[in-house]
């Protein structure tokens, strides 16, 4: 069987190093590399362009994109104004996730997206997202864990029927490193999970090319755990 490009979204960085201003540098966890070498993928990190028509060349290049996590996205973009305990905006980070996005609905190229992932793909096709849960009395589960990576803390319980429950069945137990989350869900997407005090914790497309949303962060998991081994394997050769 061919190997699948997979594209990853990377991250943004501010350096600032003894005798140097601060400066950028645009990079990605190595889990994510390792995860897509691991389900038979080639990684490619993506690096940012301001610039849609060169994104598109970018993504006309893989056969499937990783977005990946990081800092939260600009409220600006749901409507909304920055909370009080909002967090880090990196515009730029913004801007080609968007870009990323358009280009593989144009292309008709999968997407898997984490953390932040799930929530650029929500944001980009319409919804919005809770901008800090601990503001939120009916949220009482962990959501920014304390532990190990690649500790799972709570528990996803899967809607029958979607491509995510059928790859990772039932009910899951999931790691969990975020403070935002899935409000308002895009249209033309199901929810697939929530952990047990209602957090959306994984999204699909209904229907067209493949697009799937996690909150947790499976390329902490996947070398201990089989459901997450599995998500990489199937997006990456099957979907």
């Amino acid at each position: 069987m061919e190997k699948k490009l997979v594209g990853i979204v990377p991250n943004i960085e501010i350096v600032r190093e003894d005798g140097f201003p601060s400066y950028q540098r645009i990079y990605s966890n190595e889990d994510y590399i390792e995860a897509a070498i691991h389900s038979g993928g080639i990684p490619i990190i993506l690096p940012y362009i301001q610039d849609y028509p060169m994104v598109k060349e970018q993504i006309k290049l893989v056969d499937k994109v990783i977005i990946t996590g990081g800092s939260d996205i600009n409220p600006l973009y749901y409507g909304e104004e920055s909370e009080i305990l909002g967090g880090v905006i990196i515009p730029e980070r913004d801007n080609y996730d968007m870009m990323v996005i358009k280009a593989c609905e144009e292309l008709k190229k999968p997407i898997l997206g984490i953390c932040r992932g799930i929530q650029a793909i929500n944001v980009a096709y319409g919804g919005t997202l809770y901008q800090h849960l601990p503001n939120k009395n009916e949220f009482y589960i962990q959501h920014n864990q304390k532990s190990r990576y690649d500790v799972g803390i709570h528990t996803v319980i899967m809607k029958k029927g979607t491509k995510l429950q059928e790859i990772l069945g039932e009910t899951i137990v999931v790691n969990s490193f975020h403070h935002q989350a899935v409000k308002d869900v895009a249209p033309g997407f199901v929810v697939c999970g929530k952990s047990k005090d209602g957090v959306i914790e994984a999204i699909e497309r209904l229907g067209g090319t493949t697009i799937l949303g996690v909150q947790w962060h499976p390329e902490k998991m996947f070398l201990k755990n089989k459901e997450m081994e599995s998500l990489f394997n199937e997006f990456i050769n099957k979907l």
